[in-house]
């Protein structure tokens, strides 16, 4: 066993440690991961703010910004990948007490490497899998795809999820991207057999003007909640809104 070990980590293979606790599915051998509880979030945390990961009783955290923020050389992937024992530690206490997390958003382009994409996913399934094996927290997974090639394997490994996440922040400016992201919806809600609940990540405190975006999911009984973020209660109060708005 301590032979195996040494090995894993001379060959910096030690995110096995996580995707071995679980099982792989799909072209791209995927970690399964799942989330079975139907969460009432009512509150979206950047990642990069701690100080609103308790905003409210019932605050996800999220890593919905550029990457170079939670992504860097000592982001929680490299801790992971690495084997970095104390800089884990860092996060198993920044991270202390939060009850919901969605999955990492390492982004993804339709003009990269689709290597780079594939390899981004499975980046975020690790992390997923990393959260929920170290701390008591719910992790949503999130859904996510550049093109119609990252539709082949966005869902792999997501089977049994009851709950998944959406980040609508990009598609709401960019018709082609609006329209791949109609289309994920819609290949979300027809695969995904047990889905209950849709939670979306969104910047425009308009929250008919992003539900539409979901009106194949809604018109299959599927609940779509869209919980507050700091940009939509700034964005709010510029138009002369108040401070909590409607949820859906």
């Amino acid at each position: 066993m301590r032979k195996k070990r040494n090995l894993i980590k001379l060959l910096n293979q030690n995110f096995l440690e996580c995707s071995n606790k679980t099982i792989k599915l799909g072209k791209y051998d995927m970690p399964y991961i799942t989330c079975n509880v139907l969460p009432e979030i009512d509150f979206i945390a950047t990642y990069s703010q701690p100080s609103t990961y308790f905003y409210t009783d019932s605050t996800c955290v999220g890593f919905f910004e550029y990457d170079s923020k939670f992504d860097g050389l000592f982001g929680l992937w490299n801790a992971i990948y690495y084997d970095l024992k104390d800089l884990k530690k860092e996060y198993l206490e920044r991270f202390k007490n939060v009850k919901y997390f969605i999955s990492p958003d390492y982004s993804k382009c339709g003009d990269s490497l689709e290597a780079e994409n594939i390899h981004r996913q499975m980046r975020s399934r690790i992390v997923s899998v990393w959260l929920t094996m170290n701390t008591d927290a719910v992790v949503i997974p999130l859904v996510s795809c550049a093109n119609e090639n990252g539709m082949e394997y966005m869902l792999d490994g997501m089977e049994d999820c009851r709950v998944v996440a959406f980040n609508a922040k990009g598609p709401m400016g960019d018709p082609i991207q609006k329209e791949i992201f109609v289309k994920s919806i819609k290949k979300t809600v027809d695969e995904l057999k047990k889905l209950e609940l849709i939670i979306v990540n969104a910047a425009s405190e308009n929250d008919d003007k992003i539900l539409e975006l979901f009106k194949y999911a809604l018109e299959n009984n599927i609940k779509v909640h869209i919980p507050d973020n700091m940009l939509r209660i700034r964005n709010r109060l510029k138009r002369g809104g108040e401070i909590n708005g409607s949820n859906s």
